[in-house]
């Protein structure tokens, strides 16, 4: 099943449920007991009743809006730096061996599909990152590698953003570099675990692919990763506990400097490609 949001001309935004490509339809008109917002489906692990739900509704008329971000307020969005070898080259840094680096973001550098990322004035350079992101389903703490899944109900496109030439100052400026506003694009829409395995099969051999401009800049799979998804969820489990609509970035093949009019994607190939223009100034957030 794939989950998103739409909004409307009048800014009303509503969740939007899609099975087995017949086209999405709002989940709040599904009847009694579903919500009409995405991060509130995730929150009540209501899933496998949404998909019956939306199923059964498949003559209804799709919605034909525009998507936006899947939703705007998780109570955390975790990063991760560095976990592909290639990417730790391009900064001339060595990998981590022993655990992840990682990273927490605000909520207030979420904007959705098509909306501008913002390159502000005065910090250099700027890297866009396509990255595979986990959405957690139920509160995940100290769990082990082997059950790590079990505790994520989908998988979403991501492009992160970094003042690259602020970070190569100094590494310990790693909060201050990722928490620009605009600075964190995710959806179209989320595509549940099972549907992306009966995609693709083993998540090991998605690929990700960071493009520019229309072309591919840089593209791994997620098994030439250094930490595996189940790997970084487990071990951060450990340190935290994470809850239903938190977002684990887990790591770009590449960064790539983006400019005003640029054009910037995510594409995990085989489930969604995540798009966004880059604009000039300061977002007034």
């Amino acid at each position: 099943m794939q989950l998103g949001s739409v909004r409307s001309a009048d800014g009303r935004v509503r969740a939007v449920a899609n099975v087995d490509g017949l086209g999405f339809v709002p989940t709040g008109d599904l009847g009694a007991g579903f919500a009409d917002d995405l991060f509130g489906h995730l929150l009540r692990d209501d899933l496998h009743q949404l998909r019956a739900a939306v199923a059964r509704r498949a003559a209804g008329q799709p919605v034909t809006e525009p998507f936006d971000a899947p939703y705007r307020h998780p109570r955390k969005i975790l990063g991760i730096g560095l976990n592909y070898h290639a990417h730790a080259s391009d900064l001339g840094a060595q990998a981590p061996r022993s655990s992840p680096a990682s990273f927490l973001k605000g909520d207030h550098t979420i904007i959705g599909p098509e909306e501008g990322i913002r390159v502000p004035s005065g910090i250099g350079r700027v890297t866009a990152e396509a990255e595979l992101a986990l959405v957690i389903g139920k509160t995940c703490y100290q769990v082990g590698v082997e059950e790590a899944w079990d505790y994520v109900a989908a998988v979403t496109a991501v492009l992160d953003q970094t003042a690259e030439e602020v970070l190569l100052e100094n590494p310990r400026y790693l909060t201050r570099v990722k928490n620009y506003p605009t600075f964190f694009s995710f959806g179209p829409y989320l595509m549940t675990l099972d549907e992306a395995r009966d995609r693709i099969g083993d998540l090991d051999g998605l690929v990700v692919k960071t493009m520019h401009n229309g072309a591919v800049h840089r593209e791994a799979p997620v098994r030439d990763m250094i930490f595996s998804p189940a790997e970084l969820l487990s071990f951060h489990s450990h340190v935290m506990p994470l809850y239903p609509g938190d977002l684990l970035s887990t790591g770009t093949p590449g960064a790539i400097a983006i400019a005003p009019g640029d054009e910037v994607s995510c594409e995990l190939v085989g489930l969604m490609k995540l798009t966004n223009p880059v604009v000039g100034g300061d977002a007034g957030k």
